[in-house]
């Protein structure tokens, strides 16, 4: 028995004893690590921190300081260990390979980063991941020369240094300013620290962790990259739902000609109809002294960029909606089954790389046409005026019962690519005060958007005049509104994930022809009663339904802003935020 006690503890001696060296080993090896690599850990950290601060700091100003600095404990912890585990690994190309693929995604991410923030004060979301997914070669040249020009081109280069000087020196410099036994001890106390600041922020800071606003590049857009992966394919299984689905309730529609002109990019304070000092809406000016529109003065889009836009105003999903929008019936089926016969005409891209949402309701209707096809090859920038013809043939065969959707480019960046040289009425001199100021490459940019409203205003009034002699109501709405330097701001576009009051505030103007206005007294007379009526469009296929006689189980009076149910309390939120009390 002592034989066989003595033997067993010789074992057990022997195993702590290799144990013991193996780990002593080991943390020798992870202390060597961080101690040669000091530049990598704080080049990593920085790159990943700087998104979780920017947000935070953008979000609650100095009142939440407290978790960015345990959040960054945790994250400082977090990639020494990442960057323990890759320096464990034995073989050296393979530890090479790991850590360039690590920082050539955290630059390139962090890349993306900067420039949503510079460009839309905001961090890279679905929204932004879509328009990419979704856009074509030409506009994505578009895209470059407006939003990247030669500042985004420098400070890409800058970044490129930065990844080159983080990947040479980040070996330097070797920390020496302790002891070796001291340096040991601080290692374990610091990943101990680290991990207590997990634990922190998951118990006492349990909200930050769920909303988000603690993640890293590389976790938000992956969750955006899936989000926008699953919105493309929902748009494909709407490419495969029937309109069978829509059941009419009632169907009193006897108007002959009903159009949808569907602009871009306009906001309602850039055109001399509400205000705006310049005279860029001529035509529409003269036909509301004439009588002949009904100008509605606070209308604002349920989001800011197209395709969220119209997944609620095609459809019945709106902000109170719990279901995914692609689960709603649309507009354009509803106007088939009361039986109009739909078209869909567009200037816009006739596809993008794995199709877009325009593309899905265009496919719904009877007669799609496009002014050109633009899949992933360029073109030099089509006119609206372009539609022209596709509308006349359009009228030359008509049904009983038609619905028209012209989708226009409007004032789309690049706004100079938006209307022909005889329209180029204003330049950078005419700009008004308080924008006066800014300098001349904002200012002729800006003249350029106005020129764009002075020929949008030409097409839209173009348009009305074929349909002069018909029995027809056309309803005019821009998708979204356009920011361009307001408020001193360095920003001229749009944007879904954090829009101001400028790219949601868009015109709502209805026309109707002699004779509709002769059958139809009493609507035309509710619809110009509603002018000042607040509303969002999210609830545009209820007021059009209203507008026509036609009634779904979906249908509700109340969202209608034409109707005398109207709710005008209604909350108008735009993501997360009301705009009357927090943004207009």
């Amino acid at each position: 028995m002592t034989l066989l006690y003595h033997e067993f503890r010789d074992r057990v001696g022997g195993f702590w004893v290799r144990f013991k060296a193996f780990f002593l080993k080991v943390w020798a090896r992870m202390q060597q690590t961080v101690e040669l690599c000091p530049g990598l850990i704080l080049g990593l950290f920085c790159l990943n921190f700087f998104t979780i601060a920017w947000q935070n700091i953008h979000m609650y100003k100095t009142q939440q300081l407290t978790v960015l600095a345990i959040d960054a404990i945790f994250l400082l912890a977090g990639v020494m260990l990442l960057v323990i585990g890759i320096g464990m690994i034995p073989y050296q190309r393979l530890r090479q390979g790991l850590i360039r693929a690590l920082l050539v995604v955290s630059v390139l991410l962090g890349a993306l980063e900067c420039f949503s923030i510079y460009n839309y004060q905001a961090l890279v979301g679905a929204g932004i991941v879509t328009a990419l997914l979704q856009t074509n070669f030409h506009e994505a040249g578009e895209f470059l020369r407006m939003y990247v020009g030669g500042k985004g081109l420098a400070g890409g280069l800058s970044l490129a240094v930065a990844f080159a000087a983080v990947y040479r020196y980040g070996h330097q410099p070797r920390i020496t300013f302790t002891t070796r036994h001291t340096r040991s001890r601080l290692l374990p106390a610091f990943l101990l620290v680290g991990l207590g600041a997990g634990i922190c922020l998951w118990q006492q800071y349990h909200s930050f962790v769920i909303n988000d606003s603690l993640d890293i590049p590389a976790v938000r857009v992956g969750r955006a990259v899936d989000t926008s992966v699953r919105n493309i394919q929902a748009f494909e299984e709407l490419k495969q739902q029937a309109a069978a689905d829509v059941e009419i309730t009632e169907n009193n529609s006897d108007v002959p000609y009903v159009v949808f002109i569907l602009g871009e990019s306009t906001n309602r304070d850039r055109l001399h109809l509400y205000g705006y000092p310049l005279d860029n809406t001529p035509n529409f000016d003269e036909l509301n002294r004439k009588g002949e529109l009904a100008v509605f003065r606070d209308t604002i889009s349920p989001q800011g960029a197209t395709v969220a836009v119209l997944r609620e105003l095609f459809t019945f999903h709106d902000v109170e909606s719990d279901k995914e929008w692609y689960q709603y019936n649309n507009l354009v089926d509803v106007m088939k089954a009361a039986g109009y016969k739909t078209y869909w005409l567009s200037n816009q891209e006739s596809s993008g790389i794995w199709g877009n949402v325009a593309q899905l309701f265009a496919g719904r209707s009877d007669v799609k046409r496009f002014t050109q096809l633009r899949e992933s090859h360029e073109d030099g920038g089509r006119l609206d005026e372009e539609l022209f013809p596709l509308v006349d043939e359009a009228l030359q065969q008509p049904a009983g019962k038609n619905f028209y959707v012209l989708h226009l480019m409007g004032g789309h960046g690049l706004y100079y690519m938006r209307f022909p040289y005889i329209f180029t009425k204003f330049t950078k001199d005419d700009i008004p005060a308080p924008q006066n100021e800014l300098s001349e490459e904002k200012r002729t940019e800006i003249a350029q958007y106005e020129n764009a409203m002075f020929y949008n205003d030409f097409v839209v009034s173009s348009l009305l005049g074929k349909f002069q002699d018909k029995e027809a109501i056309v309803i005019y709405l821009p998708d979204h509104g356009e920011t361009i330097y307001d408020n001193g701001s360095n920003f001229a576009g749009h944007v879904e994930e954090n829009p101001n009051h400028q790219q949601l505030e868009v015109p709502l103007i209805f026309w109707a022809s002699p004779k509709y206005r002769e059958k139809h007294p009493q609507k035309w007379q509710a619809i110009c009663a509603a002018v000042n009526r607040p509303y969002m469009t999210d609830d545009m296929i209820h007021t059009i339904m209203d507008l026509i006689g036609i009634k779904t189980p979906e249908y509700r009076p109340e969202k209608s802003v034409i109707n005398p149910k109207f709710d005008a309390a209604r909350k108008r939120m735009v993501r997360g935020r009301n705009y009357d009390t927090e943004m207009k």
